[in-house]
């Protein structure tokens, strides 16, 4: 499927770059020899039939070659964390002495297969943000379908470097290689973010994908004197952006910062733009077409518009269940609609505003309360870089709001308190100022490390 966008443009246009890594800058010619190259060694080895190859080698500009080859041969990837795959190449399997060979080979074009669309292509690795990750099945199709959205999303017009900061591991990592591919661009190896300020300088202006913590560690990274090429866009996914990381990275990057809401399972949610935080903090953006997101009740019923609820997807992006996991499916997929866990809100502009997770939702005094409303509160005080809500149980066993707050040096801490004091419905709080917030590597909050770290600071002695 894919490996069809390189073919092409290796006739069309065979000089352009194709792979870009620190080490060598492959051409489309050169890359599609090389695929031809490796998919013939591959075969070689004796791929099983119908089967799934997980792709767990160090060099990135390999493992592109290794996810095109397998492409090439009709053959379905995985991430190198799969744990059910019936194949996996290794630096072991593929030592030095097989990519000697495979790179000495005469390339012969491979046969053009006609693939099935509804046949598997790649299995991908559910997050894991509710329990342990679940094998996601891509058909051919359901690839296709991903590369068209985000070909007229938030790759469109796009046709400089494609940097997935996020890694080929990741959906929207892959993604971004084959939609460089479908418009003859280059993708890059997987960047670490403090490694990335040169090449802003330096490379053909396109797009980086990337997590909020990707984003945070790329601005600390950043120079004196930085001067990136004017035209990058950054796409900011996997966790909520907070509204002052998007406009310092829209001050001292590019204007072009934009906002992406999915899942492994449901594809893209919502697409939009990161100046919208300023006025929506939380907002992700709208639904694009080819996708239906509702906002239910605890009931399961449709609420209207700016009223909290579960979010809700379904459409021809949305896979039917999990590999050889009936329960989980059960439990996740109903009627056609993937139950993200996700909570949050629809403003009347059709904007989709997110307030964290179900798991995280806290039970004070009786109510039902997301940590994402007091957080977009206090990000919205002058001063307050980060934020984080969560609870934790007082000497009689009821959970207490907390508010851990990251502020500018300086920072006068009754302002806070007075801003808060002025916005409706928040509940009693109490403050634990921080250096920095802590996230996973997605972005996402930890709150099991604050709320613990709150009873060891509080527990008697």
């Amino acid at each position: 499927m894919f490996d069809g966008y390189i073919r092409d443009h290796a006739r069309w246009t065979p000089r352009a770059p194709a792979v870009l890594t620190a080490q060598r800058t492959w051409s489309y010619a050169e890359f599609d020899a090389d695929v031809d190259r490796c998919g013939a060694a591959l075969a070689a080895l004796g791929l099983p039939v119908g089967g799934v190859v997980a792709v767990d080698v160090a060099d990135a500009g390999l493992q592109l070659l290794l996810i095109a080859a397998l492409a090439r041969l009709g053959v379905a990837s995985s991430p190198a964390a799969d744990p059910a795959a019936d194949l996996r190449l290794t630096d072991d399997v593929l030592g030095p002495a097989w990519r000697q060979a495979m790179a000495a080979a005469e390339p012969r074009p491979l046969p053009t297969l006609s693939l099935d669309p509804l046949a598997l292509g790649r299995v991908m690795l559910s997050s894991g943000a509710t329990g342990p990750p679940k094998r996601v099945g891509y058909t051919w199709r359901r690839l296709e379908h991903g590369a068209h959205l985000s070909l007229r999303g938030y790759c469109a017009g796009q046709t400089g470097a494609h940097v997935p900061l996020v890694g080929l591991d990741a959906m929207t990592g892959l993604t971004m290689a084959m939609c460089a591919w479908a418009v003859g661009a280059p993708v890059t190896e997987t960047f670490a973010p403090a490694a990335l300020p040169p090449w802003l300088e330096a490379l053909p202006p396109g797009v980086v994908a990337m997590t909020p913590m990707h984003l945070q560690r790329l601005l600390a990274a950043l120079p004196d004197g930085f001067e990136p090429r004017p035209g990058w866009r950054l796409v900011v996914g996997g966790a909520a952006l907070p509204a002052g990381l998007a406009r310092e990275a829209r001050l001292r990057i590019t204007p072009d910062v934009r906002t992406l809401y999915g899942s492994t399972e449901g594809g893209d949610g919502a697409l939009g733009y990161a100046a919208g935080l300023d006025d929506a903090p939380g907002q992700v953006g709208i639904t694009p077409s080819g996708a239906v997101v509702a906002i239910v009740g605890e009931d399961g019923r449709p609420l209207p518009d700016g009223q909290s609820g579960e979010i809700r997807i379904r459409g021809e992006r949305v896979i039917p269940g999990y590999l050889g996991d009936p329960g989980a499916t059960a439990e996740r997929f109903q009627d056609g609609w993937f139950l993200t866990r996700d909570v949050g809100r629809r403003l009347p502009d059709g904007r989709l505003v997110l307030e964290g997770r179900l798991d995280e939702r806290m039970i004070l005094d009786g109510a039902k309360f997301m940590p994402g409303v007091l957080e977009a509160a206090a990000l919205a005080c002058p001063g307050v870089v980060d934020c984080a809500a969560f609870a934790v149980p007082d000497a009689d066993g009821l959970d207490r709001c907390w508010l851990a707050v990251a502020a500018q040096a300086g920072f006068d801490r009754d302002r806070l308190a007075n801003h808060l004091a002025a916005c409706p419905d928040l509940p009693p709080r109490r403050f634990a100022w921080i250096e920095a917030i802590p996230r996973d590597a997605m972005g996402r909050v930890e709150r099991t490390v604050l709320r613990d770290a709150v009873l060891a600071a509080t527990r008697p002695a």
